[in-house]
């Protein structure tokens, strides 16, 4: 791969949604840096759920948490794109999601609401849904009971009790163009971190993206999860993340796998497997050549509180990344060829 000239700010691309995209992107728009935040479409949990099926919107909740990762606008401003109703009929729902739910109505088109939620946010970037198109999980368990809906994988005690065999769509959808031309454009692309099956896969099942990546000249980084979920993720070290993307590849092989080495204080660890249960960590073997492999302390040491009114608030990891190790070693990384 030619090594590109250092006379520009580079290009990075991510791949994700939820949490984990917002913990990256937290990092990175503080770098000076070009980045467009790919985000899933395929989410129906939830607020993001109640407005989608009651409006006919596409899900605002990835794209929303992104957007407030990448904000520059006042405390108040951005506090208020982040607030979640505690009462009444509203109660549950977010702001910034009936917010871009609006902007769609009005200008006719989720991207277009988007990126006029940038401009109101002074966004960082580019925050770019990977599809128009309707995205809509099928979930088959090890089982074979196959279930309709990504917020099967929130918390349904049959998905914990069986576990996912795989992850498809209801129906093919195509790629939007502006993500498609931001991964032939970029110099880095980053999948992960964040849910497997909810976030991280539905992307690449995207009709355009699976062969974009194959064919970009950019380097691609997956993160792997610092913890698992049962009946998701159980079992999975690094490698295992690693391993799932490149199944979606065609036949292209990642080029770096960022992942954990520390662990969690015991009272955390503690907590986290009366949740999921005992051996939830995940592993990071920084002696395996298969790849090159980023090890190092990601830990964010610092849990964050739950707000009363978030419904899926306890399907959430309490145990995270840290925002600015997580973009400093991204950084390192891409400096070594930019």
């Amino acid at each position: 791969m030619d090594t590109v000239k250092n006379h520009r700010q580079p290009h990075i691309v991510t791949i994700g949604g939820g949490t984990g995209s917002f913990v990256l992107l937290s990092g990175l728009k503080e770098f000076p840096i070009h980045i467009s935040a790919i985000v899933s479409m395929a989410d129906d949990g939830g607020s993001t759920g109640v407005l989608r099926d009651n409006l006919g919107v596409l899900p605002p909740g990835d794209v929303r948490q992104c957007l407030a990762a990448l904000a520059r606008a006042t405390p108040e401003v951005r506090e208020l794109f982040s607030y979640r109703f505690v009462q009444g009929d509203m109660k549950g729902h977010n702001a910034g999601n009936l917010f871009l739910s609006a902007l769609e109505k009005i200008t006719g088109s989720f991207p277009k609401a988007v990126a006029v939620a940038g401009k109101i946010l002074n966004v960082y970037g580019r925050v770019l849904p990977v599809s128009e198109g309707n995205m809509r999980l099928l979930v088959e368990l090890n089982n074979g009971i196959v279930l309709e809906g990504e917020s099967y994988l929130d918390d349904d005690e049959r998905v914990r009790e069986h576990g996912v065999r795989d992850i498809s769509l209801a129906y093919p959808v195509t790629a939007s163009a502006e993500a498609l031309e931001a991964i032939a454009k970029a110099d880095l692309v980053v999948i992960g971190p964040g849910d497997v099956h909810g976030s991280i896969i539905p992307n690449l099942l995207v009709g355009g993206i699976s062969q974009s990546l194959h064919d970009t000249p950019a380097r691609i980084a997956v993160v792997a999860n610092v913890t698992n979920k049962k009946g998701l993720t159980g079992g999975f070290n690094a490698h295992t993340y690693a391993a799932t993307v490149e199944k979606h590849l065609r036949g292209r092989r990642i080029d770096v796998l960022v992942c954990n080495t520390a662990e969690p204080s015991k009272e955390l660890a503690q907590r986290y497997e009366e949740q999921e249960g005992k051996g939830m960590f995940v592993l990071c073997d920084t002696h395996k050549n298969t790849t090159r492999i980023i090890g190092e302390d990601f830990l964010n040491e610092q849990t964050s509180e739950s707000v009363e009114s978030d419904t899926l608030a306890h399907t959430r990891s309490f145990i995270r990344h840290d925002s600015r190790k997580l973009a400093d070693v991204i950084m390192r990384y891409i400096k070594e060829y930019v």
